[in-house]
């Protein structure tokens, strides 16, 4: 390809790609289009999304009542801004395989995703991914941190921008 082919399928690329795909949201751009940002001191959604943790029994990923009622609040909060994207990482305790614990943290995630998705909220507003045992809360081995490593928690999704994930905060 000649050097000026390149640069017109540069400039095309550039020039229709906005029109194409989801808006970029640059750093000092608000997620929501009303001028409010997701992540901003304050925002109703970002407190609850740091506050809420659903922790889950040995070798379980099955919501409890009170993880549903947390998740009707997240719900409510995303079918508000219906811009902002939110991220569910499940965690596992130690116990159990590299490949066990990664199967079992995605269930967890999952799990709460579906719900959420099953509440309202679109499925491409929520993500999931899991850590399995590589994210521990707390680092010792007793029940006690185990039951606390056994867990699902929430964040707002990091923007994908080229290929390179970039945090909302601009971190």
């Amino acid at each position: 390809m000649s050097r000026s082919s390149l640069l017109l399928s540069v400039l095309a690329v550039v020039t229709l790609a906005p029109g194409c795909a989801k808006k970029a949201v640059l750093r000092d751009e608000p997620l929501d289009p009303n001028g409010s940002d997701l992540v901003a001191q304050g925002d109703e959604l970002a407190k609850l999304l740091d506050q809420t943790v659903l922790h889950y029994g040995f070798d379980d990923a099955t919501l409890s009542g009170a993880d549903m009622k947390k998740l009707k609040k997240i719900a409510k909060a995303l079918q508000a801004r219906p811009w902002a994207n939110i991220r569910i990482a499940g965690h596992c305790d130690e116990r159990g395989t590299e490949e066990y614990n990664l199967a079992l943290g995605q269930r967890r995630a999952d799990a709460a995703r579906s719900y959420l998705v099953a509440l309202g909220v679109p499925h491409d507003q929520v993500d999931s991914v899991s850590f399995g045992a590589f994210v521990p809360h707390n680092t010792e081995s007793s029940e006690e941190a185990w039951a606390q490593n056994r867990r699902s928690e929430f964040g707002a999704a990091p923007l994908e921008l080229f290929g390179v994930l970039e945090s909302p905060e601009g971190n």
